[in-house]
């Protein structure tokens, strides 16, 4: 059994911090798989970019079966008190944490152009191609997005006064998309007035869905960050853990008599 920086308790917290390296791998997993499985309701959102969505999700997957990996060599190599496996498992860790630590540094800086992007490609969606007979996908993730969030149009519901959809005839008498309407039931809840205004604006959506995009992300910025916070705390833990049974396992000859 390995000797140094605690003896056997270094072992049994790398186990400890292994597994809970396990559950983030596939919390990481899930949520990537549950996105990318949900995804083609909104991704057409972002037009031709709508592939970043793939992207990061497929990253997401990716990095949650490595650090699992990881994970599984940490038990092998503190299992077996083998300290190439322990050497390797610390490098591991150490590239994953400057990897989130740079990733949350790039989020945060750029926070405002990723807004932005967002805003953009919405905005051409919602004014340009909305209603559009060739663009029957993009109409029908604008609509999703409405309903499940209760909002209309990309600041707010006038956006679709000077749009395409205003000047489309299929939808002469309406202000609105009918996704904004209040009671989805009521055929009349988006007549426009002769100047195409719409006439009754207590029967829809007055918030525009960008805002209420950014109050999701910005809903649960706090919760995202300690978990991030936390996994990283888990993995340098597990670092120091390693070189714990590193160090214990060069000073085995001499530790023998604790087994």
């Amino acid at each position: 059994m390995a000797q140094g920086c605690g003896a056997s308790m270094s072992k049994i917290i790398l186990f400890i911090f292994n597994a809970l390296v396990w559950v983030a791998s596939i919390i990481l997993i899930a949520i990537g798989g549950y996105v990318l499985n949900n995804s083609s309701k909104y991704d057409n959102l972002f037009g031709e970019s709508s592939n970043t969505l793939t992207v990061v999700c497929g990253f997401l997957i990716g990095v949650g079966c490595f650090i699992f990996l990881v994970g599984f060599l940490g038990c092998c190599g503190a299992c077996m008190e083998n300290g190439c496996f322990l050497k390797l498992y610390f490098v591991f860790l150490l590239v994953l944490v400057l990897v989130e630590f740079i990733g949350g540094i790039l989020a945060f800086v750029y926070r405002n152009d990723i807004k932005k992007f967002i805003q953009d490609e919405l905005d051409q969606q919602v004014k340009q191609f909305y209603g559009e007979p060739d663009q029957k996908v993009v109409t029908g993730a604008v609509d999703d997005l409405q309903r499940d969030e209760k909002c209309c149009g990309v600041v707010d519901y006038t956006d679709y006064y000077n749009s395409t959809f205003a000047t489309l005839p299929q939808f002469t008498g309406e202000a609105v998309p009918q996704s904004c309407c209040k009671d989805q039931n009521d055929d009349t809840c988006n007549a426009a007035r002769a100047n195409g205004t719409i006439a009754d604006v207590s029967k829809i959506y007055t918030d525009g869905c960008m805002a209420k995009l950014v109050k999701i992300f910005e809903d649960n910025f706090v919760y995202i960050g300690v978990a991030a916070l936390v996994l990283i705390l888990v993995e340098i833990s597990a670092m120091i853990m390693s070189c714990c049974l590193i160090s214990g396992i060069g000073k085995k000859d001499d530790y023998k008599s604790y087994a």
